[in-house]
């Protein structure tokens, strides 16, 4: 717009009753509207017109640019706004419809104008309000929170800098629509199909945009709007019947709306209650979306940190768990706590995520960046893109493990080791940008003092315990040949199948195997074997405290870290550099008397680590938001997501599911893996 044009603006006002909200929006209009406008008043003759007639003469007599107009009979609000347009107003103003139930705000009116005229293809502009729809600000909020006007008032206040200053939209609101006056004459103003009222503006919008013509948000512009009173009980029933009309006429106009909301929303917009601080408390989303529906490291790290969290900080925060349904069923979340959410029905926003292991899943990367603010997570290890025979089947992690740090506002590791890990593989990320990071070793579980399983009768009486699986880091397929010529016995947790390996070992393969049973195991050995050639941090040293057992495990780069921390003392840690070492140091192991009580050796426990972690989050919601870092995520999201819609469009319907399972039962050992691991 030439700022030395000053463009005049005729304010359409139809009346009709509540002369307390009227009242107010002229008193408003007196104060922050420039004399050069001119104001309309209609009155279309509702129960009390009289009274407000009189009411209304009495306010304006003073204020020379406004005027009082009637109808002959009550015409509704549509025909109504066509009148005062097409007969009462005889200039070539451009138009401003104004409901009578709003507040104008200082420099509203002159805001929407240079909006309206920065460029020829924008033609209708609507400002931010406390009550309008996809124009309200904040955009979101909990259902449980009744908003009042002055509460988004002042959201609008802080969030306002930081928003462009106007937003295409897919459709105005008729509270306050102003209008290039050349477009009416082009186009026309309202459909009368739509009498008395409702969705008369988005049939226009509809209309104008079909050639080239946007509707804007004019995002620095604040109108209160205070809830119609207008229609009565007909209200419901007018706007179903006219939203018949609207979708009969654009078929695309749901479509449009739902793609807004989803994926063309601003981000400030979008997390603009959490920005103006709401809410008494902030709002924290533990992640459990990775952990699996069964017994591992993953979910006892998982597990282990929300019992402590929870019961520490459930009054200092609002706390709500997100966990996948099989996993929930399976370990019982949602009987132990409440605001339990799975990733369908997950709702609101929310100040910070704690993810309790890394993101490696795009699904749920998306679902994180969408419905938090800011998100740490726990970087556990990358041996899954370490190993080209691990990624090989789902390249796309590397590229979540990528996006998640480079996105993170913080980021938990559980050693040292696994932090320069993780710095060396992702150089490139740690060496361009400042990411908070934090190493939060993890806590004894303190099992050596909870029940065990009474009923379960053990292969052997005199065994040691081996830990691994069947990943090739594990070195358990490595370590089990050598095994097999010891002297001694062995049961194996984490093998292939439960039941006799050879002689002297006893397998059970892990998942299902309960805590108290676990417990029986450890109790009941005398020595623990832990080969792993690979780890992020070593649980089963933890475990070795616990019940008071020495431990055999790899001398590697982790071990060496966790010996020094834990077992400075070489107290119950024996090493091997390689496998035909393994039966002199399991000898050596268990000569060692292990006198002191665990928590002499170490008392940390999971309500050190959840302090340690709150720490962490209280250092991250405390720093300002960074808007171009927060508009470069946001934008990877809804670019990932769009493309990601894209192959869902083209594969997802029942006949291509039911294809594919359909092929998959022509192989029935995959079925059954695949419908076991499914949510795992």
């Amino acid at each position: 717009m030439n700022g030395d044009i000053a463009r005049n603006v005729t304010v359409v006002i139809p009346v009709y009753d509540d002369w307390d909200t009227l009242k107010r929006c002229i008193e408003s209009l007196k104060k922050h509207l420039d004399t050069r406008h001119k104001v309309i008043l209609i009155n279309d003759k509702g129960p009390d017109w009289e009274y407000l007639e009189n009411k209304i003469i009495e306010e304006i007599s003073n204020s020379a640019n406004f005027v009082y107009e009637a109808n002959a009979d009550n015409m509704g609000f549509v025909k109504t706004c066509n009148r005062a347009v097409y007969e009462l107003d005889k200039t070539d103003n451009d138009i401003l419809l104004l409901n009578s139930d709003t507040e104008v705000t200082e420099g509203f009116l002159e805001e929407m104008l240079q909006v309206l005229y920065i460029t020829e293809k924008h033609g209708v502009v609507c400002p931010r309000s406390n009550c309008a729809t996809i124009y309200t600000i904040p955009s979101n909020k909990k259902a449980s929170h009744e908003l009042k006007p002055e509460e988004s008032f002042r959201v609008y206040e802080l969030v306002k800098g930081m928003l462009p200053r106007y937003s295409v939209m897919p459709t105005g609101v008729g509270f306050a629509f102003l209008i290039k006056r050349k477009l009416i004459k082009t186009y026309g103003l309202f459909d009368e199909i739509y009498s008395p009222g409702y969705n008369e503006e988005n049939d226009f919008c509809m209309r104008i945009n079909q050639y080239g013509y946007s509707v804007l948000a004019a995002n620095r512009a604040f109108v209160y709007h205070y809830e119609s009173r207008s229609f009565g009980s007909r209200r419901n029933e007018l706007d179903f019947k006219h939203n018949e009309y609207l979708v009969k006429r654009y078929p695309y106009y749901p479509t449009i709306i739902s793609m807004y909301q989803k994926h063309q929303i601003d981000p400030i917009d979008y997390f603009a209650d959490l920005i103006g601080e709401l809410y008494p408390k902030k709002r924290v989303l533990i992640d459990l979306y990775e952990v699996p529906n069964a017994y591992n490291g993953t979910a006892q790290y998982g597990l282990s940190f929300l019992q402590s969290f929870y019961r520490l900080y459930s009054e200092k925060y609002e706390i709500a768990i997100l966990t996948n349904e099989a996993a929930d069923k399976f370990h019982g979340i949602s009987r132990k706590y409440s605001d339990v959410y799975h990733p369908d029905n997950i709702v609101g926003t929310f100040d910070i995520a704690y993810t309790p292991s890394q993101i490696i899943n795009s699904t749920h990367w998306h679902l994180l960046n969408r419905g938090c603010l800011k998100y740490v997570f726990c970087m556990q290890d990358i041996i899954s893109i370490r190993s080209n025979y691990l990624l090989v089947d789902d390249w796309e992690r590397e590229s979540i493990f990528e996006q998640s740090i480079q996105y993170a506002d913080g980021i938990v590791f559980i050693s040292d080791f696994s932090e320069e890990e993780t710095r060396t593989y992702f150089n490139r990320i740690f060496d361009s940008g400042n990411i908070k990071t934090q190493v939060v070793y993890h806590g004894r579980f303190f099992d050596n003092e909870k029940e065990i399983d009474t009923q379960s009768k053990l292969p052997f009486d005199d065994y040691v315990v081996v830990i691994g699986n069947h990943y090739k880091h594990k070195n358990l397929i490595n370590v089990l040949p050598e095994l097999k010529n010891i002297k001694r016995n062995f049961i194996v947790i984490g093998n292939a199948y439960t039941g006799m390996v050879t002689d002297n070992i006893y397998g059970y393969q892990t998942g299902n195997l309960s805590n108290e049973f676990l417990r029986l195991l450890y109790r009941n050995c005398r020595a623990i074997l832990f080969p792993s050639v690979y780890e992020g941090f070593g649980l089963p040293i933890l475990t070795a405290i616990d019940f008071g057992k020495p431990i055999v495990v790899k001398d590697n780069e982790l071990n060496r870290e966790l010996i020094e921390y834990f077992d400075h003392d070489g107290k119950f840690v024996v090493t091997f550099n390689s496998i035909d070492e393994i039966d002199s140091c399991i000898e050596k192991a268990l000569t060692i008397n292990i006198t002191d009580s665990p928590n002499d050796i170490c008392n940390r426990s999971w309500d050190d680590v959840a302090e340690d972690v709150d720490k962490m989050l209280q250092s991250v919601l405390s720093e300002k938001i960074d808007v171009n870092r927060l508009y470069e995520r946001w934008r990877r999201v809804m670019y990932d997501s769009n493309i990601h819609r894209c192959y869902v469009n083209y594969t997802d319907s029942t006949d291509s599911l039911e294809r594919i399972k359909s092929r998959l039962r022509k192989h029935p050992r995959l079925y059954n893996f695949l419908k076991r691991i499914k949510n795992v």
